[in-house]
């Protein structure tokens, strides 16, 4: 696990809220304090589609929603003149970069195995990003956590996101 304070808030909100850099990412939980606290699930609802002509396939479906999804309603809650009082959004790799880096890591894993998680939280004025790492089998491989942990800085790097180390 690493954490991350992100340096320049401003440009960081606007690649989160107003631009697709993190759409790929599964949303299992976002949280965000304003004067009331909303919190949404981002399991999938499959019965919602049921009646629907264009979804005959519960396969198609992901077990979460994905940021590009969820982000215009969570843009809609935080937008305005008043900073949020807080919020949580817990994201969950994406299927084709968490296959890339299983495989690149070497570890002997299968997709289904292991989750790669990632924390944004904001708080006192700060953005602290964490990563995260679950398995749904006993491990003492930490090659995947490795290869997460080093994923995310140069994720950051490449949307031009500025960050230091979170003591």
């Amino acid at each position: 696990m690493i954490a991350k304070k992100i340096t320049n808030k401003k440009e960081f909100m606007s690649k989160l809220l107003a631009s697709e850099s993190f759409g790929s990412f599964f949303v299992e939980q976002a949280t965000i304090d304003t004067f009331n606290t909303f919190t949404i699930d981002g399991r999938t609802h499959k019965d919602f589609y049921k009646n629907d002509a264009d979804y005959t396939d519960d396969s198609a479906f992901d077990e979460y929603s994905t940021w590009s999804l969820l982000r215009p309603v969570c843009y809609d809650l935080i937008k305005g003149k008043r900073t949020p009082l807080g919020f949580k959004f817990v994201f969950l790799c994406d299927k084709e970069t968490k296959s890339k880096i299983i495989e690149q890591s070497g570890a002997g894993l299968t997709p289904d195995q292991v989750n790669l998680g990632l924390n944004i939280r904001f708080s006192a004025g700060n953005v602290i990003i964490t990563t995260g790492c679950a398995y749904s089998v006993f491990t003492l491989d930490k090659t995947i956590e490795k290869a997460w942990d080093e994923y995310i800085p140069s994720f950051l790097t490449s949307f031009g996101i500025e960050y230091d180390d979170y003591e």
